[in-house]
């Protein structure tokens, strides 16, 4: 039995050690899905998921693999998936993106999907885009896209994996030990994050207009 509890270790380790760099060349870069050179020939190549309104503390995920169509940013490929909402001109919005950490967070190295976000409304011109402030903690993060339309309609935000620097540390948390031998108040951990292309999204409306 402790033999068997030892591999499954192993694996969960190894699983959640895959070198990012080395993915996103095999698995991006020399990946042949579609590969759009626009965000207007992005949404081309794929439909649209209507975007979740407010769906509270448990927002449905959607992953974004190697499987999906690519789009390249500022000359890099990226993986992506298309999302429509229904924006009112005029009224203040804001979309949240969650991105959670792949692999439960298993292992001695932990990854996440970092979201570009590009904003279209119905005649395929950019609103709005960008790669946002990185929040959150170890286990999940999160990116805003807020403001104004001039105009009724329905729009589409393209979340697309930042594939700049495949690996590099997003974010830093302090974690507390837990254990049967540590204090309530026990010493805290410095615990990293590190950009990964592929991933599991949620996209969502905070609050209906």
């Amino acid at each position: 039995m402790r033999n068997i509890i030892l591999l499954s270790l192993c694996l969960g380790l190894v699983a959640c050690s895959a070198n990012p760099q080395r993915l996103y060349q095999e698995q991006v870069v020399n990946a042949s899905t579609p590969l759009a050179k626009t965000p207007q020939e992005a949404l081309r190549n794929t439909s649209a998921q209507p975007m979740q309104i407010a769906p509270g503390w448990r927002p449905e995920q959607w992953k974004i693999t190697a499987q999906e169509p690519r789009l390249l940013i500022n000359g890099t490929p990226s993986n992506y998936r298309v999302f429509s909402v229904d924006l009112k001109a005029g009224k203040p919005f804001q979309i949240k993106v969650n991105s959670w950490c792949v692999n439960a967070c298993l292992g001695f190295s932990k990854y996440v999907l970092v979201p570009y976000l590009i904003l279209l409304d119905d005649e395929s011109k950019v609103v709005g885009q960008g790669f946002g402030q990185v929040r959150g903690i170890v286990g999940v993060i999160d990116q805003d896209l807020t403001g104004q339309v001039d105009r009724n309609g329905t729009y589409y935000l393209i979340v697309a994996a930042d594939n700049r620097n495949p690996g590099k540390q997003v974010l830093i948390d302090n974690v507390m030990v837990v254990g049967s031998s540590v204090p309530a108040n026990g010493p805290r951990i410095q615990v990293g994050m590190g950009s990964y292309p592929f991933g599991s999204v949620a996209p969502f409306l905070v609050a209906p207009q």
